[in-house]
């Protein structure tokens, strides 16, 4: 069943998955968050989308996390008189922002301030590291720069200036027009782009707290500035994406696996969820198996801690969306067969009440050989925490809140369900019994670990680590809905 896969996958909408029956067809496949990439797309394109999750997630019984992936200042080269232009080796091309339509070895740029920021000498990459250029000398607005290595620069692609600080906010007037449409849709994260410093996230976050504070925040790591500021960044964010394409244009290529552990471990060691993202199973785009590496590549994604995976245009325009969501289900769930990379908790770090309770119940069920712990939360944050312990038994989070439901969709380990009011800690284990049994979570006879928030009428945050066993809870399997969640059911192919 797709409930047995620890790491998430999130699938990014785009054409191939944006229709009512395509969005159910990711869901069954075993997508677990949406992404919408604000860089295509219009807000009712997006409305359309939000809508349909929200819909299909109710049917399903399968919780959603809706992540808003801002375009950011995405620096890019202009319109070309005939769309593209070949760049030989060793030609000399210039490029200025006062250029209104590219045409021979002219080159127009959106970014205002490129010949104020770059220096003879300078690396100018394009189209994602494809094509690269040497700053030869800055005349006035125009940069005249040898081609390095060439090729076809086609339309509106993008530009990496490696290593140049750059005078751009991160937060566009686009973004915030983007910004403001998300948070009136109540999105679950919003994943900011090209993150520099601190200040970035402290900034989005003002934002998001004057119109709904109960999103949270990804922070993009993509930029060479972001590594020099690495601990504040993700100190201060919900969570972290190792955004590899950029990452690896601005780091070299070489650097990147040894960036992509030291981002994994830190946000491990922070106790913030991270998606490890781009082309992971990139050549399934075009066909209908993935290679040798990319299989590689998402194993080890998974062994070096990964709460989530990413699929881009695998899942947004591809051939085979589905089948990605698939194959990267299936090399996952087999990853995580072996076990020693999460069974081994550190408990280890200072931390208040929260901390120490979700650290409790971790060490509780690994003395007990417990098969599952249940989390009763409002918010979400002690499930989220119990599951940065990775522990080896199942977690449960539990809520009457269908929003903290699809927010934790995208943390490791987690699976959500609702459950209705209750008055005392015997009755909500009275109805989570029921689902652990009914649904093949849990077998009578097992331990379990509860944690909660006493006094339950009080509404107090989680304070409290319990014991039960199911065979004493004389639950009864009629007070379950009849309709088997998704992720509960076994797994097939849905398409």
């Amino acid at each position: 069943m797709l409930a047995n896969r620890r790491v998430k996958i999130v699938a990014t909408i785009g054409p191939a998955t944006s229709s009512y029956e395509n969005l159910e067809n990711a869901i069954r496949s075993g997508m677990n968050v949406a992404r919408l990439n604000f860089s295509h797309g219009t807000h009712q394109d997006h409305l359309e989308v939000i809508r349909n999750i929200r819909s299909l997630s109710q049917k399903l019984l399968a919780p959603v996390t809706i992540l808003q992936d801002l375009q950011g200042p995405k620096i890019r080269v202009g319109n070309l008189k005939e769309g593209s232009v070949y760049l030989k080796e060793g030609a000399e091309v210039i490029l200025s922002p006062s250029i209104q339509l590219g045409e021979g070895n002219e080159i127009p740029t959106d970014f205002k301030e490129l010949p104020e920021v770059v220096q003879k000498g300078d690396r100018i990459l394009l189209d994602d590291g494809l094509l690269e250029l040497r700053v030869k000398s800055i005349s006035g607005e125009r940069v005249h720069a040898e081609v390095i290595y060439g090729g076809e620069l086609k339309n509106r692609k993008g530009m990496n200036l490696p290593g140049i600080p750059l005078p751009v906010e991160c937060l566009t007037e686009k973004d915030l027009k983007d910004l403001e449409f998300g948070l009136l849709q109540k999105v679950d994260y919003v994943a900011l782009s090209f993150v520099r410093r601190g200040a970035d996230i402290r900034k989005l976050r003002s934002l998001i707290e004057e119109r709904n504070p109960a999103t949270k925040i990804v922070a993009k790591i993509e930029m060479l500035e972001a590594l020099d500021n690495l601990n504040e960044i993700v100190s201060l964010s919900d969570g972290v994406m190792v955004a590899r394409g950029d990452l690896a244009v601005e780091t070299g290529q070489a650097q990147l696996p040894q960036v992509q552990k030291r981002i994994i471990g830190l946000a491990n060691h922070l106790k913030k969820p991270v998606i490890t993202a781009t082309q992971m199973l990139d050549s399934m785009v075009e066909n209908p198996r993935p290679t040798r590496a990319e299989i590689t590549d998402v194993a080890n994604a998974v062994l070096d801690g990964s709460d989530a995976l990413m699929l881009s245009a695998e899942s947004a325009s591809g051939k085979y969306p589905f089948k990605c969501i698939q194959t990267m289900h299936e090399i996952s769930i087999e990853v995580e067969k072996e076990g020693r990379y999460f069974y081994d908790i550190d408990f280890e770090g200072e931390g208040g009440v929260p901390e120490t309770v979700a650290a409790s119940a971790c060490l509780s069920a690994k003395r007990l050989n417990a098969s599952t712990i249940i989390c009763l939360t409002s918010t979400g944050k002690t499930a989220t925490l119990i599951s940065s312990f990775r522990p080896k038994a199942r977690i449960i989070a539990a809520t009457s809140k269908v929003e903290v439901l699809n927010r934790l969709e995208l943390a490791w380990g987690i699976q959500t369900f609702g459950i209705q009011s209750y008055k005392t800690s015997d009755e909500a284990m009275e109805q989570i019994a029921t689902l652990l049994l009914k649904y093949g979570l849990a077998k009578k006879g097992d331990k379990v670990v509860l944690t909660l928030g006493l006094p339950v009428l009080a509404g107090a945050k989680t304070n409290t680590v319990r014991i039960y066993e199911l065979s004493e809870t004389g639950s009864s399997l009629g007070n379950c809905s009849s309709v088997i969640p998704l992720r509960c059911q076994t797994y097939a192919d849905p398409v």
